[in-house]
Formats: structure tokens, C-alpha cells, sequence
């Protein structure tokens, strides 16, 4: 006869904890056939019984691990606003998504690994407001002594009044890769001065396995 074998998994999380009982038979394990049987007890909405529950870029915000910058220019017929991102060595690695809005038409570069010299500090924000957990990843406008480079991982062209970026996040986001310089470069494409809001936002995080 199958021995009945079990174990209990602590979920627990800063506000609830769930708990996560495993179920297998001794013969599916030795048959190479596990078989699972998971309960999940997890916040219910008072008034619905709704399971509860938010998006991991979420939760990152509530760990303190999720952070934001912006930049707004009046940017000069033909110029470009420039941002500079440094990542730390290391496996905490950070995921970005981005917006950018126009006033006029413009150019949308991301390059990675430039040659550039860092310029001056942008201001990055935790989103939770009571953290004091600082990013690893360092960021730069205005920097200077660029060369681009050939690796362009996102280009595009955006018209008068328009906005890009946000939205579902798995269409925008990118992990960057540990230990490079990234160069966010926004390129007027017009005669006329162009104001231009740019918007990065990003979550620290280190893989699970």
C-alpha cells in the first residue's frame, strides 16, 4: 500500500501568511509520478470571499525594493535628452519599464553598453515612501563622452501629443543585464523646441533559483 506522505509550506508574507499543504504517495515518487495536491489559504475580501491578491511589481512596492525617476526637458531643435543608467555586478538585477510623452515628434533610443561618462545624479525615489532602501542601479542625465554603440535594443518613432511605454507590463519591460551602462536617449526631430517628459520606473530583484 501507497504511504501517505505530507508536508506543510510556510507562505508567509509581511501582512498574511498562507499555508501551502503538499500532498504525494510514496509510489508516484518512486515511480517518477508526483502527484501534488495543493491547498492555498490565502486574504479573502470580506464582503465577497474574492481571493485577494496583487502583481509581483506590486509586492515590490510594498517590500521596498521598487524605485522611480523622471526627467522633464524643453528640449532644442535636434537635441537629445539624454539618461544614463549604471547597473551594479552582482544577481540583483533590475527590471525596468519606461514612458515617454512629446509635446512634437521624437526618437526613441535604448542603448546598451555605450561608452559614456556618468553626468549629473538624477534623484531616485523608493516608491514605498516609509522605506529607506536605496537602488543599486545608478542613474545620470546630461552625460557626456558618448559613443552609442551598435546595440540598440528599442528604437521608435513617436508623433505631436503622443505617449509611449506603460501599459501591460510584459510588453515594456526589460531586465537589464548586470554590470552595463544603458543609454536612454530621446532625440527631437523637429526645428522647434519639444518638450519632453520621460518616466523610468523599475523593481530590484533577485531570482529564486
Amino acid at each position: 500500500m501507497a504511504q501517505q506522505l505530507s508536508g506543510y509550506e510556510n507562505n508567509a508574507s509581511a501582512k498574511a501568511s498562507a499555508l501551502r499543504e503538499v500532498t504525494t504517495s510514496e509510489d508516484d515518487v518512486n515511480t517518477g509520478k508526483v502527484r501534488l495536491d495543493v491547498s492555498l489559504q490565502a486574504g479573502k475580501d470580506t464582503a465577497t470571499n474574492v481571493l485577494e491578491t496583487i502583481e509581483y511589481e506590486h509586492h515590490e512596492i510594498h517590500s521596498g525594493s521598487s524605485f522611480t525617476l523622471s526627467r522633464n526637458v524643453d528640449a532644442a531643435n535636434g537635441a537629445n535628452v539624454d539618461i544614463l543608467l549604471i547597473t551594479p555586478a552582482g544577481t540583483k538585477w533590475a527590471h525596468l519599464t519606461y514612458e515617454v510623452e512629446v509635446q512634437a515628434e521624437a526618437e526613441i533610443f535604448i542603448y546598451e553598453a555605450p561608452t559614456a561618462t556618468a553626468g549629473t545624479p538624477l534623484v531616485i525615489y523608493n516608491r514605498d515612501r516609509n522605506s529607506d532602501k536605496t537602488a543599486t542601479m545608478t542613474a545620470s542625465h546630461t552625460p557626456t563622452a558618448i559613443t552609442p554603440g551598435t546595440t540598440i535594443i528599442r528604437q521608435y518613432h513617436i508623433g505631436t501629443g503622443k505617449s509611449v511605454g506603460g501599459g501591460a507590463r510584459g510588453a515594456h519591460e526589460f531586465i537589464l543585464k548586470a554590470n552595463t551602462k544603458y543609454l536612454f536617449r530621446v532625440h527631437n526631430e523637429t526645428t522647434n523646441a519639444n518638450e519632453i517628459s520621460i518616466k523610468l520606473d523599475w523593481y530590484e530583484h533577485t531570482n529564486k533559483n
